[in-house]
């Protein structure tokens, strides 16, 4: 019997639906404002570094899934928290480095699934107090207390169904019933987090199931506290806000409260093989993207053994803190606009002003700024105090800025993302219709696709192989799978101000066993092509690539269409991976689809009839 995959089975537990309540309206409009917040995974789990049996390297996840991936048994991992000390433990530190980052908002482990409660808790003395060799009180509270003083809103994350500790929690010893778990156990722990420790912003539940268990859980937390944020995944269709899957930053625009959970490195609690650390330009461009669509990053760092926060998170942290203090009013209190992704970067708003988030910056200088009807009044670097006017010009599809027209422009470029305002008369009036840029890569994805023919979208926590020798799990992989016949493909509308030519680039994965034979129209003309099989062996973990697959002359032309098709039927083949155990199986997607990138061969020229003209 094939083992059971514990974490197909926390995904399928992850709730996505969330009530509605008038009454958390205000509470809800803060919260979305707030807009980024620190997770910390504090897991007992750190006590065994890794280690456990010489069986490190057959596991992934040794971090907090320890306690189940290794199978410890209860009374082991009992006694090996009972010497347990994070003795380094500092909360005004701990506080210090949160608040460095720059967060509004933080959610700290008070019980994961491992069942150790990291406060006082009077219901049993399986706690950090009681059940360690930790003597500096009631960790809970310290670090509320200090997170507090810095501005910052304390919430708590609380597992409510696994426990694999106590006796009736899911996973756990099955002497006793769930309902018992939940009256003994669970109840008694969301009372005491919700009355002991003063105002608290968010609970954070995880994996929830059934609906009885989150109805009452829900209930607890809003009696004590009516304006708490409770996440989705209490379960049971409840919950404030929707918590995506772990990792999971949604490709396009989402309506509703919404927040992403983001780990800093592969893992959520202390690993210390584990040095897969995101950039804090990673971080910062993860950032205004979700921003950009409407929802909160909530990321994830995990203190060590002994109860420091490693360096290197520390250093990244800062580093994203710094440019919130340069470009903060460009995160915080905006909403989405609706652009999907821009060939430089992502766009939010407030009333009467666009912050334009620029990844890449334009190798001509000026930045072409797609389908804005608003009447544009003003531009500049957001970074910049005097707030110096940079040249701009409406044209046919949008707004060029210069972006060189100020001398000490290059003071306020950032190599993460350099930020623009535009202020703009009267309501954002905006045409999402992507047009051509000549200068940037035009990526097309499925998930804005106009057409989708017998063809599915999917986001997936693909597994990589990583360098210290476990398997990762983060970010998602968005694509359009389910090419079973010929003919199925994705279409896209778009326009073109200038006639030039461009490179068609596929991102895709080819896991069949064999080519797959595809046609690419666009602009009037037709690709043809055969796409490699992509996967060389069952322990190659990049499947997706990119190749060219031709070049096309586009026309300047303001309804302008793209498609893509496979032109033979799908084979039902595949080849072996570890997503199937090592073993050919339907289990991954034969043939998927990542995006279609037209770039230009060459920027067009400089107008030769003088430069951009400054308007007021």
């Amino acid at each position: 019997m094939p083992k059971e995959d514990l974490q197909a089975k926390m995904e399928d537990l992850w709730g996505k639906e969330i009530q509605k309540r008038d009454s958390m309206a205000d509470a809800i409009r803060e919260w979305q404002d707030d807009g980024f917040g620190i997770f910390m995974h504090f897991s007992p789990s750190t006590a065994f570094q890794g280690r456990y049996k010489g069986k490190e390297s057959e596991k992934d996840l040794w971090a907090e899934w320890m306690m189940a991936r290794a199978e410890i048994p209860v009374p082991e991992y009992e006694q090996q928290l009972r010497s347990w000390n994070p003795d380094r433990f500092d909360a005004g530190k701990w506080a210090d480095v949160v608040a460095a980052s720059g967060c509004r908002y933080f959610v700290f482990t008070a019980k994961h699934h491992d069942g150790l409660a990291m406060f006082k808790s009077e219901v049993n003395g399986y706690n950090i107090i009681e059940h360690t060799a930790f003597k500096k009180g009631d960790m809970f509270a310290l670090l509320t207390e200090e997170v507090r003083k810095r501005g910052i809103k304390p919430g708590f994350y609380y597992s409510h169904h696994l426990d694999w500790h106590e006796p009736g929690g899911a996973g756990g010893p099955q002497n006793k019933t769930l309902d018992e778990y939940m009256e003994v156990l669970a109840l008694p722990h969301l009372e005491e987090l919700t009355t002991k420790y003063g105002k608290q912003h968010v609970a954070w539940f995880d994996c929830g199931r059934p609906e009885a268990l989150a109805r009452k859980c829900e209930a607890v937390v809003h009696r004590n506290q009516p304006n708490i944020m409770v996440c989705s995944r209490v379960g049971g269709g409840l919950g404030d806000f929707t918590s995506e899957g772990d990792c999971q930053v949604p490709p396009i625009r989402v309506d509703g409260p919404w927040e992403t959970c983001m780990t800093l490195t592969q893992h959520w609690a202390w690993f210390p093989l584990d040095r897969d650390h995101k950039p804090a330009g990673e971080v910062i461009r993860m950032l205004a993207a979700i921003r950009s669509r409407g929802g909160n990053l909530l990321l994830n760092i995990g203190p060590d053994v002994r109860g420091e926060i490693p360096l290197r998170d520390q250093t990244i942290l800062r580093q994203v803190g710094d440019w919130l203090k340069r470009n903060g009013e460009s995160i915080f209190g905006v909403q989405a606009t609706p652009y999907g992704d821009l060939p430089w970067g992502v766009c939010t708003y407030r009333a009467g002003t666009l912050y334009l988030h620029v990844f890449k910056l334009p190798s001509l200088d000026t930045l072409f700024l797609p389908g804005l009807k608003s009447t544009a009044k003003r531009a500049c670097f957001l970074a910049d105090d005097r707030k110096q006017t940079l040249d701009f010009l409406a044209v046919p599809g949008g707004v060029e800025i210069d972006l060189t027209s100020i001398v000490d422009f290059a003071e306020f470029a950032d190599e993460d993302d350099t930020v623009l305002m535009v202020e703009f008369d009267g309501e954002l009036i905006v045409d999402p219709r992507p047009v051509l840029d000549h200068d940037l890569d035009n990526r097309f994805i499925p998930a804005l696709a106009a057409e989708k023919n017998g063809v599915d979208l999917r986001s997936f926590r693909r597994p990589y192989f990583i360098d210290h020798g476990t398997n990762a799990y983060c970010p998602h992989e968005d694509y359009a799978h389910g090419f079973k016949k010929a003919g199925a493909g994705l279409g896209w509308q778009f326009s073109n101000r200038d006639e030039n030519s461009f490179f068609v680039n596929v991102e895709y994965a080819n896991l069949t066993g064999r080519p797959v034979k595809v046609k690419l129209s666009v602009g009037g003309h037709e690709l043809r092509a055969e796409l490699p099989v992509t996967v060389l062996n069952e322990r190659d973990w990049r499947w997706f690539r990119t190749d060219i697959i031709g070049q096309v002359k586009v026309s300047a032309d303001n309804d302008q269409s793209m498609s893509f098709e496979v032109t033979e039927p799908m084979s039902e083949d595949r080849m072996p991976s570890y997503l199937a155990d090592g073993k050919p199986g339907t289990e991954h997607d034969g043939f998927m689809i990542k995006s279609i990138t037209l770039k230009s061969l060459a920027p067009l020229p400089y107008p030769l009839n003088g430069e951009l003209a400054r308007q007021n």
